[in-house]
């Protein structure tokens, strides 16, 4: 045989195995974005991939590299057995099955190979992406309603505080208050929903029913302020630092336009999925995070910083801080806190940080809930409490499913607690909300009134109008959220 030839034979069979290898790591991949993401919205990953990613953690990377390493070594070894003889020092065994398969490897390797690729699509849901923006629906149009002169404030404006708690979801409960847990991990955060200034829109303690455009940090953000899912086409893929969700009137700009100063403090830099675009655009908010709180005369140590940015503990600290000041000023404010701590995988841990449970992400959740709990403690007994309404809110359910698949509990919500509104009462205690709902609740929560009580595709919990999920269903109102809307794509986000 000339050398030619052989170096010819060597070169495709070293393509070969990378094909393989290749494959290998492609349904590894698969299966560990089903095994810790469960399920998984194709928009969520095009809206991280055309926004700014800002400051992502990598060490979240390679956890997730040691994580599929040892499916990925099996995987390799199976496949490799299929095509080739396997050496065990001087034993030479063939074990792959079939001679069919070796004289015909490229044919099978590469369909192995386009198999894997519709698996990983599927598991990241593509296809049903796909078949969703086939045939447009008018559901987001007939139910929206624009906020702009919806609104007015007749008495007091009362301060806001909303604390946006990363993974935070009702299910971190024990089972006698409606979770899956055998114990209460997050018993002060349990504790609140029974504060005698909380008000409880549903006396079982579920919280929010989380929706596609929402169950990700920056579209739940989004979906709480604007009464809107965070949507993105096939032909619609820009956010951007002029153009974020343009059309929405949202919470910060409502605010504004009523005389409030607008802050938010965030424990991860806000650049990572462009938030920093919408807090700027919606409400021109004086941002303080990683990046920026070089321009504050702050004193940061190194215990201060977590595994994304600022830990929880920094957070609230800080918050005191900015929270005298921004009292002692004339106007209302709106305090917006964004914590980290419990971001997956298995949170962050700092030398303030709990150890009486045997699972790190659990301490991670129940340190917390108690920094939350001291938070909410302090603020009482602050003069401006009294006009001060606070609500504390999971972004999303908890991403992390191996942590909770052994856990069974049906009606998993996002956690939700409304401390020290005007209004005192409501008419039904068993509401089933969503996201979209959290903006006109707020809204009227500070005292604004709301014509028809309703904002967005919101509906103000005070009142006795059917929210969406009630109207429709959670199951129905979140297909019709995944469908593709004409109106949505013009006028909300004002791409033509």
């Amino acid at each position: 045989m000339s050398e030619v030839r052989k170096m010819k034979e060597k070169l495709l069979k070293a393509l070969h195995i990378f094909l393989l290898v290749l494959t290998a790591f492609v349904i590894a991949g698969s299966f560990y974005v089903s095994d810790f993401f469960g399920k998984t919205h194709f928009e969520e990953i095009m809206f991280y991939s055309v926004s700014n990613l800002g400051d992502a953690d990598l060490s979240t990377v390679i956890i997730a590299l040691k994580a599929c390493l040892p499916k990925l070594i099996i995987l390799i070894i199976i496949l490799l057995a299929l095509f080739y003889d396997i050496t065990f020092g001087k034993i030479k065994s063939k074990i792959y099955p079939f001679k069919h398969l070796n004289k015909h490897k490229w044919l099978y390797s590469i369909i192995l190979f386009v198999l894997s690729i519709c698996l990983v699509f599927n598991t990241l849901g593509l296809f049903d992406y796909l078949y969703n923006n086939i045939k447009s629906s008018t559901f987001i149009k007939d139910n929206y309603v624009d906020p702009k002169s919806k609104v007015s404030f007749n008495g007091e404006k009362r301060n806001l505080i909303m604390i946006t708690v990363e993974s935070l979801e009702n299910g971190f409960m024990s089972k006698d208050h409606g979770g899956g847990w055998e114990y209460d991990i997050i018993p002060e955060l349990y504790t609140l929903l029974n504060d005698e200034d909380t008000v409880l829109f549903n006396k079982n303690y579920l919280g929010m029913y989380e929706l596609h455009g929402a169950s990700y940090t920056s579209s739940s953000i989004v979906a709480n302020s604007t009464g809107l899912p965070l949507k993105i086409g096939l032909d619609r893929l820009g956010y951007s630092d002029n153009n974020f969700i343009k059309g929405a009137y949202a919470l910060g700009d409502l605010l504004k336009d009523n005389g409030y100063n607008n802050e938010i403090i965030s424990g991860a830099n806000t650049s990572y999925g462009g938030l920093d675009f919408y807090y700027k655009e919606h409400g021109d908010y004086n941002i303080i995070d990683l990046d920026r709180i070089k321009s504050y005369n702050y004193s940061v140590t190194s215990s201060d910083y977590g595994r994304w940015g600022f830990n929880d503990k920094f957070i609230f600290e800080l918050a005191k801080k900015r929270l005298d000041l921004l009292a002692s000023k004339e106007e209302p404010f709106n305090l917006q806190l964004i914590t980290i701590d419990t971001h997956f995988v298995d949170g962050y841990i700092g030398d303030y940080s709990e150890s009486k449970f045997d699972k790190r992400y659990e301490n991670v959740f129940a340190t917390t809930s108690r920094l939350i709990y001291e938070f909410v403690s302090y603020i009482k007994q602050q003069p401006y409490y009294e006009n001060t309404t606070i609500v504390i809110m999971g972004d999303h359910l908890a991403m992390q499913t191996d942590f909770i698949n052994d856990k069974m509990f049906n009606n998993r919500t996002v956690y939700y607690c409304l401390i020290n509104p005007e209004n005192k009462y409501i008419s039904n205690n068993e509401r089933i909300f969503t996201s979209l709902d959290t903006y006109p609740t707020v809204v009227s929560a500070i005292g604004g009134t709301i014509d028809n009580d309703r904002l967005g595709l919101g509906v103000n919990l005070f009142s006795s109008k059917k929210t969406l999920a009630e109207k429709y269903g959670v199951s129905e109102l979140d297909t019709e959220l995944k469908r593709r809307s004409e109106f949505y794509n013009t006028d909300i986000l004002q791409i033509r």
